[in-house]
């Protein structure tokens, strides 16, 4: 190498070394909207274990009160990406908002509609009052498709009350106000020794909805495609923790957490830590876009190709 290339080599050198130990995470806003560990598990893992800083990224995880605010935050670009109920994604998309999925995050719906102490299956819904969060919300359009499915029609076979959030909604079913209410693992571990028996597990009858999902604006994706498939496989390295190591990742949770029991959440992981993933098919797509009632529009769209982007998700997870 002669002196003239010695010196340019020398000064790229330097470049990168300065580049390197100057960098700085790059500020990332996610916001999501409950509060429920099985929802912020993998936001909790992924900052206290350093996978989001792992890929250049501080993320800061933001609580919204409604799966439409997180969406509105999102094309507003208040947040650069959210977890939010699938549904809600999926009829923003269809009515024209600018956002676009690009990863599952739980696969599958994990609630369980628990009955009053005394119920011994679940024909003794009929006739009676089932508590949801509200008007329009995830738990409304779950509670109403796993009962349909099963041959249970709202206004006929029961009735819907507003309930609340789950603590809430405990409260109803405690105080006799309602007699049956949609109640995720963690709310199950607490209630079953109480007294007050799981009648029917949704899972078991609607396999193909993911119960939340990741979504980002149509410019995020196209402006910045390498960010979202970093943001995706820090999510990735988190969920396969979780599924491989459930103390870790409750003991990691918990020390950016300083409420719940932890006994608890832990027994609670059990039944859903399989269900992390941030892959989304096609089929998942369409099944929610049938279960949202927007088919018609869907196809003006174009598909379900144009709810979803495979690209970033499938590199994330190391299948492309």
């Amino acid at each position: 190498m002669n002196l003239r290339s010695r010196s340019i080599f020398v000064g790229i050198l330097i470049v990168c070394l300065c580049v390197c130990t100057s960098g700085q995470a790059k500020p990332i806003t996610l916001s999501y909207n409950t509060n429920a560990l099985n929802v912020t598990l993998p936001i909790l893992v992924a900052q206290e274990l350093g996978f989001f800083a792992a890929e250049g990224l501080e993320v800061t995880a933001v609580f919204v009160r409604s799966g439409p605010t997180a969406m509105t935050a999102l094309v507003s670009g208040s947040s650069d990406y959210t977890t939010v109920g699938s549904t809600t994604v999926i009829q923003a998309i269809a009515k024209g908002i600018p956002a676009v999925v690009i990863g599952n995050y739980l696969r599958q719906v994990n609630w369980l509609l628990m009955g009053a102490a005394g119920m011994t299956s679940l024909d003794s819904v009929k006739g009676q009052v089932v508590g949801v969060t509200s008007a329009g919300g995830m738990t409304e359009f779950l509670t109403v498709e796993a009962l349909a499915r099963r041959g249970f029609r709202r206004d006929r076979d029961y009735r819907l009350h507003y309930s609340g959030n789950s603590p809430a909604r405990v409260a109803a079913l405690e105080a006799k106000i309602i007699q049956a209410a949609p109640f995720s693992p963690a709310e199950r571990v607490i209630l079953e020794p109480k007294g007050f028996p799981v009648i029917l597990d949704m899972v078991k009858v609607v396999p193909e909805f993911p119960l939340s999902i990741l979504a980002t604006s149509r410019r995020k994706l196209e402006t910045n495609p390498g960010e979202v498939e970093v943001f995706l496989r820090a999510f990735h390295r988190a969920m396969q923790l979780i599924r491989s190591d459930k103390d870790k990742a409750i003991a990691a949770a918990f020390k950016k957490r300083s409420h719940g029991d932890i006994a608890n959440e832990r027994k609670a992981l059990d039944y859903i830590a399989d269900d992390y993933s941030i892959v989304i098919t096609k089929e998942n797509i369409e099944a929610l876009i049938r279960a949202a009632g927007v088919e018609q529009e869907a196809r003006k769209l174009g598909g379900a190709e144009k709810f979803f982007a495979a690209d970033p998700q499938m590199k994330a997870a190391g299948r492309r």
